[in-house]
C-alpha cells in the first residue's frame, strides 16, 4: 500500500474502469461456485468469541492502560454490548443474502450483473416496469432503503471525516495495512475466509490489497457515499460479493460455524468496520496526529454510514470517543491469538506482495522494507511472535522519529488554514498516489482462485 511519487498519475476515471471490471470478473466467478445454503442448527456465541476469559489477562490490562493512555479513556463496553457482539458472529445480511439468490442464484449470472449494474445507475425505480411489476423484490427493496438517508446522517460530519483523513496522508493508509490488516492475521478466525477463497494469498494478495485500498479511497472522497457514487457503489457490490462467498463456504464440508460463526458475519463484519476507523486512528496517534472528539466522530459517523450501506448492523457500531475505545477494546480482547498454517500464509503474502509493485528493484525493496519496518512499529511483540515476521534489526524505531514532526504540524495546520489546506491536499496526492500506482492504470485480471483453495 505504499510508494513514492511517480513520473505519472493515473486518471481517477480509469481507476473506476479498472475497479468496475475486476469487480465485474471475480463476481461471475464466484457465481459459478454458488449453490443453495443449508440450514442447520448452530450455537448462539462460537467458540472463537474469548471476550470473558481474557478480561482478566495481563494482555488485556495492557491493553486498557494503552488506550487509557493514547485515547484519555479506559474501555468500559456494557454487558450488554458485549453480549450484542458476541451473537453477531451467528448472524448475517439476510436482505443481501436474498438478493444473491434472486440474482444469481434463480437467473443466468449475465442477467443478474445487467440488473445488478441497472439498479446502481438508474437507481431502484429503474427495475420496475411501466405497470409498476418489479421482477427483482429483494433488489429493489435494498437499493431502495439504500438510497432514501438516514435521518441520522450529517453531511457536516462526512465532510470533517474526509478532511481528517486526507490531513493523515499516507500514514492512514499505513496503519490500515501495516496495523488493521497485518496484525489481523493473528487471529486465523477472522482470517478463515480469505483463507479458503485464496483471497489474500500467493498471487492473489497484491490485487487483492489493490482493490480493497481503492475501496477505501473512494468512500473517503468528499461526496463518495452519496448516491450513485463510486463510494456508494462500491458499498453496494461489496454487500452482494460478500453474500455470495457465504454462500459459497457455508455449503464447504470444513467450514465449522460452531467454531468460527458464519462465514463474512455481522460481528466481523462489525469488527472491520472499526478497524477502519478507530485502528486507523490508533495508528496515526502513534505517529504523533492529534485527534479531537469531533474529528473521531466525524470518522466514526462516516464508517457508520457506510456500514448501514453495507449491511452492518450499524446500530451497535459507535458515534463517540469513548464507545469508539469501549469498541477496540472488545475486539482486541475477544479475538484469539492462534495464527495457523494459513495465518502464518496470509502474513507472509501480505509483506512479500509489496516485492510486486511497479518500479525498479531497489524500489520494489525499498517498498518492501518501509512495510516491514512500519509493521514492526506499529505491532506488539506477541503479534509480531506469532505472526514469525521477520526482523526490522532494530529499524522498527525510525517511524517514531516522525512523531515530533507530525505533531508540530498537526499543531500549526488548526491554527493557520492556509497550512491546513496545503496538509490536507498534500496528503489526499500521497493517498491517490498509492491507488495508482497499485493499479497503473491496467486492466487487472483478478487472481483470487475461481474454486476454493480447499
Amino acid at each position: 500500500m505504499a510508494g513514492h511519487r511517480s513520473k505519472r498519475q493515473i486518471p481517477g476515471a480509469v481507476i473506476s474502469v479498472v475497479t468496475g471490471a475486476m469487480f465485474q470478473w471475480r463476481l461471475l466467478m464466484i457465481i459459478h461456485m454458488t449453490v443453495r445454503m443449508p440450514s442447520s442448527s448452530m450455537p448462539e456465541i462460537p467458540a472463537r468469541f474469548v471476550y470473558q476469559q481474557q478480561t482478566t489477562t495481563l494482555r488485556a490490562r495492557k491493553i486498557r492502560l494503552g488506550f487509557a493512555l493514547l485515547f484519555g479513556h479506559r474501555p468500559k463496553p456494557s454487558a450488554q454490548l458485549v453480549d450484542q457482539f458476541a451473537r453477531a458472529y451467528m448472524q448475517a445480511d439476510t436482505i443481501g443474502d436474498a438478493v444473491a439468490e434472486e440474482l444469481f442464484v434463480q437467473r443466468k449470472p449475465a442477467q443478474g450483473m445487467a440488473l445488478l449494474t441497472q439498479g446502481l445507475e438508474h437507481g431502484a425505480a429503474s427495475l420496475s416496469d411501466a405497470d409498476g411489476q418489479c421482477q427483482t423484490p429483494a433488489l429493489s427493496r435494498l437499493l431502495s432503503k439504500a438510497e432514501q438517508q438516514p435521518d441520522w446522517l450529517d453531511e457536516a460530519k462526512l465532510a470533517r471525516a474526509c478532511e481528517t483523513i486526507h490531513r493523515c496522508g499516507r500514514h492512514a493508509m499505513y496503519a490500515l495495512g501495516d496495523l488493521a490488516l497485518l496484525g489481523g492475521y493473528a487471529n486465523s478466525d477472522i482470517a478463515k475466509p480469505l483463507a479458503f477463497t485464496g483471497a489474500l494469498n500467493g498471487n492473489s494478495s497484491f490485487d487483492r490489497v489493490s482493490e480493497t485500498t481503492s475501496f477505501w479511497f473512494d468512500v473517503t472522497t468528499p461526496g463518495g457515499l452519496a448516491v450513485h457514487s463510486k463510494g456508494y457503489n462500491s458499498a453496494i457490490k461489496v454487500r452482494v460479493m460478500h453474500a455470495l462467498v457465504r454462500r459459497r463456504l457455508l455449503q464447504h464440508p470444513d467450514w465449522n460455524s460452531a467454531e468460527w460463526g458464519l462465514p463474512i458475519n455481522q460481528g466481523d463484519a462489525l469488527a472491520t468496520n472499526v478497524a477502519f476507523s478507530m485502528l486507523m486512528i490508533l495508528g496515526c496517534k502513534m505517529l504523533g496526529w492529534r485527534f479531537d472528539d469531533d474529528d473521531i466522530e466525524a470518522i466514526l459517523h462516516l464508517w457508520r454510514y457506510t456500514g448501514y450501506l453495507m449491511g452492518d448492523n450499524y446500530r451497535l457500531l459507535p458515534e463517540t470517543r469513548q464507545q469508539g475505545v469501549d469498541w477496540l477494546y472488545m475486539v482486541a480482547v475477544s479475538a484469539r491469538i492462534n495464527p495457523d498454517k494459513d495465518s502464518l500464509e496470509l502474513a507472509s503474502s501480505y509483506l512479500q506482495a509489496f516485492r510486486d509493485v511497479p518500479g525498479s528493484t531497489v524500489y520494489k525493496t525499498f517498498v518492501y522494507w518501509l512495510h516491514r519496518v512500519y509493521s514492526g512499529f506499529f505491532l506488539p511483540g506477541d503479534i509480531r511472535k506469532a505472526l514469525q515476521l521477520p526482523t526490522t534489526f532494530g529499524l522498527k524505531l525510525l517511524p517514531l522519529l516522525q512523531a515530533p514532526v507530525v505533531y508540530s504540524l498537526d499543531w500549526l495546520s488548526r491554527r493557520w488554514p492556509v497550512l491546513d489546506q496545503r496538509l490536507r491536499r498534500f496528503g489526499r496526492a500521497g493517498q491517490a498516489y498509492i491507488v495508482s500506482s497499485r493499479l497503473q492504470g491496467r486492466d487487472v485480471e483478478f487472481q483470487d482462485k475461481p474454486t476454493l483453495t480447499r
